[in-house]
């Protein structure tokens, strides 16, 4: 079985990229009905079994994604960024996979044997789309965007021998330092990034490019590409989108 994991921006800094087409409160919005759907979708998807979203913001997530059966993840302030973010949930799943922190009341066990990362901007993905990605035979298998140069899905295995973690705080280090585990690459060209990454882990990768996966909704250009049928479900809830 697959954890997903879906780093989430703030409600505020979110979907800057539109601000000459909306204001705050309707790319608040848009951030919020994205989110919504990329998770309802993983959580529908077969082969998945547990959902975690990450982010600096728990409030604004938690009120996003209020009656979805997810798990929240503060980000810590010292964790910035995406790749930082993915880090931190990596890390904390390791943790679970020695023992959830009784403490933690969101923890609820040991992760799958993979790790799934979805960005939180993918409207016209579908439960079909994270299956077929699932059903891929190498062990790194990524979810590339329209340009075929960013990665809005990346599939990997979840590095970890519960036989070797002897306690949570063993888990920080794990897959992240030294020469063993896959480091996140998002960011420019991260396609080509997680290409060398996997083979720089002696990993098979396979590039998947589905109209489902390959349209993520960040600018002006974006929405025109979108079908018309995703396009019009998104503008029921942003009406401003035009």
């Amino acid at each position: 079985m697959t954890t997903a994991v879906v780093p989430l921006r703030d409600g505020v800094s979110g979907k800057s990229r539109l601000a000459a087409v909306l204001d705050a409160a309707s790319r608040r919005r848009l951030v919020r009905v994205l989110a919504r759907h990329v998770v309802t979708t993983l959580l529908a998807a077969d082969g998945i079994d547990r959902v975690v979203v990450v982010t600096a913001d728990p409030v604004f997530t938690r009120e996003t994604l209020a009656g979805l059966a997810v798990e929240v993840l503060e980000q810590p302030a010292d964790r910035p960024g995406l790749n930082g973010a993915l880090e931190h949930a990596r890390e904390v799943l390791a943790a679970d996979a020695v023992g959830p922190d009784p403490l933690r009341a969101d923890a609820v066990g040991p992760p799958g044997p993979r790790l799934l990362v979805a960005h939180a901007d993918l409207p016209a993905l579908t439960p079909a789309d994270v299956t077929a990605l699932l059903a891929e035979r190498a062990p790194v298998v990524i979810a590339t965007d329209r340009y075929r140069s960013g990665t809005n899905l990346l599939l990997l295995p979840f590095e970890t021998e519960v036989s070797s973690l002897s306690t949570a705080g063993k888990a920080r280090n794990l897959g992240l330092e030294g020469e063993v585990g896959f480091r996140f690459r998002f960011g420019v060209g991260s396609l080509a990034a997680h290409l060398a990454e996997a083979d720089a882990r002696g990993l098979e990768a396979s590039v998947v490019d589905r109209p489902g996966t390959a349209v993520d909704l960040d600018t002006a250009d974006d929405w025109s590409q979108l079908p018309d049928e995703v396009r019009a479900a998104v503008r029921h809830e942003v009406p401003e989108l035009l």
